[in-house]
């Protein structure tokens, strides 16, 4: 089962993906079908250094395989692609429009 994550600004689908994701205040962990399984608080947001790793270490242990960002740094693609994650361009959406053009294939790829 795929899971994925999102850098959200609130807890909810209707917040928005937020606009850097290691410092992003959340993060959503949905599946595949775009049903919001948790939301969790980025504990990584306030690290001064390896924010992105910290948040990717996260995600990961919560089984995520697919993340949906605005943008990513190149420190966090290398980590993006040891982890065989997939990364998806989802600026300017909310948490469900990004879900749901997730699962309609609608999103661009980021390729690691």
């Amino acid at each position: 089962m795929k899971r994925i994550g999102i850098p959200s600004t609130g807890m909810d689908e209707t917040c928005s993906v937020a606009d850097r994701f290691a410092r992003a205040p959340y993060f959503i962990v949905a599946d595949g079908e775009g049903k919001i399984l948790e939301t969790m608080e980025n504990k990584a947001g306030d690290e001064q250094h390896g924010a992105a790793s910290k948040a990717l270490m996260s995600l990961s242990e919560k089984g995520v395989t697919v993340l949906l960002v605005p943008r990513i740094g190149p420190n966090a693609l290398g980590f993006v692609k040891q982890a065989n994650m997939e990364v998806y361009s989802a600026e300017g959406l909310t948490v469900r429009e990004a879900l749901d053009k997730f699962k309609s294939s609608t999103l661009e790829k980021i390729n690691p």
